[in-house]
């Protein structure tokens, strides 16, 4: 395991944020050029060396870097907060906020680009936690809304999870990658995303999303807390 990073003087840390996150959302870990990296932030190689152990260590720092500011901006909701009336408007409204950091942050653009791009890395990266964790908070997530009744359960849960985290990855490569004008963006993503609201809350034939089942499993159900 790679030591952590050195702290660096505020100026140098946010240029060298800037570079490497372009570079590695633009090429991955694999193929972003350390030394480009370095000559975009205006930093040596020596000084590089005294912070960091490797371009991986940069990598992971950047990334950390970034999820924090991300949380920030999107501030998801307590899972073990969520009722059957809150549940839909919380979370859209966590979705809204995601999808206006193309405006508000759009250098933060660059964490979904690594994201999508680093699929491959080795488990103990840290954008292969944000990925863990990214896909236990959805399957906490939609097992709240199975348990409060709002999500359909005549589904698995791991499949309404992989549709889920499947449907949210191409909606998210398509905004990074589209030339498309950003309030037609914008209006095709929100078109989308009901798309799979309505998916997700589908009543199946084998579903218990009545009003009595509901109220049978609500509590006996529903997690103590999510992840």
């Amino acid at each position: 395991m790679s030591r952590p990073a050195r702290p660096l003087a505020t100026s140098t840390a946010t240029r060298l944020a800037a570079a490497a996150a372009d570079a590695f959302a633009q090429s991955g870990l694999e193929g972003a050029s350390l030394n480009g990296i370095l000559r975009r932030a205006e930093m040596g190689k020596g000084s590089f060396y005294h912070h960091f152990v490797d371009k991986a260590a940069l990598h992971d720092w950047v990334t950390e870097r970034l999820s924090v500011d991300l949380l920030a901006e999107v501030r998801p909701p307590r899972l073990e907060t969520l009722t059957t009336a809150t549940f839909r408007p919380e979370l859209s409204k966590m979705l809204d906020r995601l999808g206006r950091i193309t405006t508000t942050r759009p250098d933060l653009m660059d964490l979904g680009r690594m994201f999508h791009n680093s699929a491959n890395v080795a488990v103990d990266r840290t954008i292969a936690r944000v990925r863990r964790t990214v896909i236990a908070w959805v399957t906490d997530a939609l097992g709240i809304g199975q348990a409060l009744g709002v999500v359909r359960r005549d589904l698995p849960l791991d499949l309404l999870t992989a549709w889920t985290i499947a449907s949210l990855t191409t909606i998210d490569q398509w905004t990074l990658t589209t030339t498309t004008p950003l309030t037609e963006r914008r209006t095709a993503a929100e078109t989308t995303l009901e798309s799979l609201w309505q998916i997700l809350t589908t009543t199946g034939p084998t579903d218990e999303n009545s009003p009595l089942e509901t109220e049978k499993h609500v509590r006996h159900d529903l997690p103590a807390k999510g992840r």
